[in-house]
């Protein structure tokens, strides 16, 4: 939307981007560790790590409207990737009362543009089914046969 006041985040922004990012996950599943440690790792790599970036809207002088993070990911080379990088949109949250305001959109595509920028030759992101809208009004389309391996109380699982 335009307009909108859209900036890239900083360690400032740590608090901020942990209470987005667990209003848009089950809080239940949430320790203190797991967001000591995502609090921490923004501090520690927002501005000095140039594969970590974030975008933020902010609501007031105080608090965020809207944040996108993605990281920038080091592959192989190929002809669709000749530098080997490509891009992840890791999340995507918006506070509640700021909701279809078109925050999420301005800060995506301030997000989409850095990491183009970075050198990414493809992004990509998981959508959940509210989020799919505002991604394939960005562009993005599904790519079949992406499947999942990660651990959990039983070991690896899908």
């Amino acid at each position: 939307m335009p307009g909108l006041p859209v900036r890239p985040a900083g360690p400032q922004d740590a608090d901020e981007l942990l209470r987005l990012r667990v209003a848009v996950l089950d809080n239940a599943q949430l320790t203190d560790e797991w967001r000591s440690t995502f609090r921490d790792d923004m501090r520690e790599r927002l501005g000095t790590d140039p594969r970590l970036l974030a975008y933020v809207v902010p609501a007031d002088a105080h608090t965020l409207a809207s944040c996108a993070i993605g990281i920038v990911y080091r592959g192989y080379r190929g002809p669709t990737h000749p530098g080997g990088l490509w891009g992840r949109v890791h999340t995507v949250a918006t506070d509640p009362a700021h909701r279809r305001r078109g925050h999420a959109r301005a800060a995506t595509s301030a997000l989409i543009e850095a990491l183009k920028d970075a050198g990414c030759g493809s992004i990509e992101l998981r959508a959940t089914e509210a989020g799919a809208p505002l991604y394939h009004s960005l562009g993005f389309g599904p790519l079949d046969g992406y499947m999942t391996l990660r651990p959990g109380p039983e070991g690896w699982v899908r």
